[in-house]
């Protein structure tokens, strides 16, 4: 084959599909040839073997950042305990974990467009397992937020496994596909749920971070497997090398591809540039997402961290019991969530599961943006009538309902935007999509992990009746509102204890 020919010749191979040429004696083969393309090989393999494969393995990698993200909920009160952390100290662990996947999944994006989908995978996972285990042996607070930020960095390499499967999927199922790739994310918080039960009352924080930390070495030997993206190795001009992959598909899922040779691409593409974001075309698409990623993650990681929240709050309805049960953890902060608490976080995280299944069904009929602005709408209903005083349960199934929704707008967000982006920047425009995201996460633990105690008006030498009497101007300030304000303000404006509260200043309230 002379060197001036771009199409890749494939032996062996007798299905009838393709374009004929125009010109059926080539000067490259002298024989007639037919050309298929890239988009003709996905859609001829559909779905098979080899992707229940790369579902599985893709699915892995989220199931591990999923396992630290539900850490982060489960650990608070202990490690509160065992270094006397104030509220806000273990709100800005969460927030170091979500500034390094901030920081962080630009480069892996940009890393993903240059040198493979793969790589910042592989290379993601080796980092996470290494700084997952040092962060078990992490001998204060300062270090457990320095390794921590590093996990999140790491572990922000994983969205590219998103624009990995996607570009093996054939429109007609990429949404079920990509909504249902959540799946192994709602089994990673589940199985943090299961474990920190049986491991948390007999063993500290710290071996419970270092066995969880484990699987994630297993899952990097795993990962080598992987086969590079097709559409990567076309745009990159590796015609030959997608050619192979594609075999190997073939082969796997016992469809035999087109007749004919690949068409390769005629031009060369420059890879993960920032500027082909901006570019008119794309600007307001760009801008858009950024937005709606950031309040969708705000909303996602919010409820997920509100709900240990919310259960260790009592059911405090009245003004006067909630204040005299902050004062009474004010005495004994150390509260560790128990078995009940644990299981209706389990609830509240199977919620997730109705929630993709929902997606899954409404994204083809309705269309992606209606099905992320319907789930966004719910999801924001569900949420106000937390403000109400209401029982557990309802505040379960309130919790149920929100989280299932919002994971389904995020996931159908999963959906649109490798689509809406071409393949040089897919992977980039997926990173600076999860980075704006998490600068909204950065916030959700003040709000949520801290959305009960603001600090007391006067200096930190207040004795405990100026406390006390703080504490009763606030009870009969409340009694000027409703019940739905008082709710509200019971929640935004508590008393934070800056001095010590004694049984008889309680007895008192």
């Amino acid at each position: 084959m002379s060197s001036h020919c771009q199409d890749v010749e494939i032996e062996g191979l007798v299905r009838k599909r393709g374009v004929v040429l125009s010109n059926p004696r080539t000067p490259c083969s002298g024989q007639e040839s037919q050309v298929f393309t890239l988009d003709d090989a996905i859609e001829t393999l559909g779905f098979g073997k080899f992707h229940w494969l790369l579902l599985a393995v893709c699915g892995l990698c989220w199931w591990t950042i999923a396992n630290f993200v539900m850490t982060i909920s489960i650990l608070g009160p202990s490690m509160q305990c065992e270094w006397n952390l104030s509220m806000w100290q273990v709100a800005f662990i969460s927030s170091m974990f979500f500034t390094g996947q901030a920081l962080w999944s630009p480069l892996w994006g940009k890393l993903a467009d240059k040198y493979g989908r793969k790589l910042s995978i592989v290379l993601g996972l080796l980092n996470t397992f290494y700084f997952g285990i040092l962060s078990s042996f992490a001998p204060a607070y300062n270090w457990f937020l320095f390794l921590w930020f590093l996990i999140g960095g790491s572990g922000s390499s994983f969205t590219q496994t998103t624009t990995l499967f996607a570009e093996y999927l054939t429109v007609k199922i990429r949404s079920r596909c990509l909504i249902n790739f959540g799946v192994t994310w709602s089994i990673g918080m589940l199985t943090m749920i299961g474990v920190a039960v049986f491991i948390l009352p007999i063993m500290t924080w710290k071996w419970f971070i270092f066995i969880c930390s484990f699987p994630v070495f297993i899952i990097f030997f795993i990962a080598f497997w992987l086969p590079e993206s097709t559409r990567y190795d076309m745009i990159c001009g590796q015609t030959e090398k997608a050619l192979a992959t594609l075999k190997q598909i073939s082969r796997f899922n016992g469809v035999p591809l087109p007749a004919g040779t690949l068409m390769a691409s005629t031009k060369q593409e420059s890879l993960g540039r920032m500027r082909d974001l901006l570019v008119e075309k794309q600007r307001r698409t760009t801008f858009l997402l950024w937005f709606i990623w950031l309040v969708n993650s705000f909303s996602y990681y919010g409820m997920v961290l509100l709900t240990t929240e919310l259960m260790k709050m009592d059911n405090s309805c009245s003004v006067a019991d909630h204040v005299a049960s902050e004062a009474s953890n004010c005495i004994n902060p150390c509260q560790f969530l128990t078995t009940k608490d644990y299981i209706t976080i389990l609830w509240t995280t199977f919620a997730e599961f109705p929630g993709l299944f929902i997606a899954s069904c409404i994204s083809d009929l309705l269309g992606r943006k209606p099905t992320i602005g319907l789930s966004m709408l719910v999801f924001c209903v569900s949420s106000f009538c937390l403000i109400a005083c209401l029982e557990r349960t309802m505040i379960t199934v309130l919790l149920f309902v929100g989280r299932g929704m919002i994971l389904a707008s995020f996931m159908t967000l999963y959906v649109y935007t490798p689509e809406v982006h071409p393949t040089a920047i897919r992977a980039l425009g997926i990173g600076t999509c999860v980075a704006c995201s998490r600068l909204g996460t950065i916030l959700t633990p003040f709000v949520a992990q801290d959305v009960n105690t603001v600090p007391a008006q006067g200096n930190a030498d207040a004795t405990p009746s100026t406390g006390t009497h703080q504490m009763n101007l606030q009870t009969q300030n409340f009694h000027k509102l409703d019940r739905y304000a008082k709710r509200v303000l019971v929640i935004v404006v508590d008393l934070q204890c800056t001095s010590p509260i004694t049984p008889d200043a309680l007895q008192n309230m």
